[in-house]
């Protein structure tokens, strides 16, 4: 058996890891962490189909970089925890096209993985307030899903701290990147 697990460093994705470690706790499955991260002209091009017009830095390049960067440890701390969890995880960060749930069911369909594991609620826009994500999923994967609620599965305090820290980091990143538009 192989797992997708649909990661973006949010507390419900995590979870949802810890979760699936306790359901599979003798079987030791086979496991791919997942962040889909997007390049600034995909998150351009969404923002335009509200209104308004557009404006892209002469960096975006460099800003596409570091948010590659960024994933790649998001999947690789997704991995470390996949490990601790009893998983043999390996991390793989893809950039978005179109919209993250298509690209997390192209990555299934690519890596012909047995289930898709997920938290409900992510980090990812303004439809991560919705399940945007996880509600698409369900709904247009030829695979099972297995979406887990945050309370299902405590986070020790000490990986609790570290992802407040990183979050942060995160999200100031994201909103310097903002800034910068």
């Amino acid at each position: 058996m192989t797992i997708l697990f649909a990661y973006d460093g949010s507390e419900s994705a995590d979870a949802a890891i810890v979760a699936a470690g306790k359901l599979f706790d003798q079987d030791q499955p086979d496991a791919v962490v997942l962040t889909v991260w997007e390049p600034l002209i995909v998150e351009e091009l969404q923002a335009t189909r509200f209104g308004g017009w557009t404006y892209l830095p002469l960096n975006v390049g460099d800003l596409d970089e570091e948010s590659k960067r960024q994933a790649q440890a998001l999947a690789e701390r997704g991995a470390a925890l996949a490990g601790e969890a009893g998983f043999a995880a390996r991390p793989l960060w893809v950039a978005d096209e179109r919209q993250i749930a298509d690209t997390i069911i192209e990555s299934a369909d690519e890596l012909h993985v047995d289930l898709i594991v997920m938290g409900t609620r992510g980090l990812n826009g303004v439809a991560s307030f919705f399940g945007g994500v996880s509600n698409h999923l369900v709904r247009h994967s030829p695979r099972p899903i297995l979406v887990v609620p945050r309370h299902e599965a405590h986070l020790p305090d000490v990986h609790d701290k570290e992802l407040a820290a990183a979050s942060k980091t995160s999200v100031s990143g994201d909103a310097d990147r903002a800034s910068s538009r």
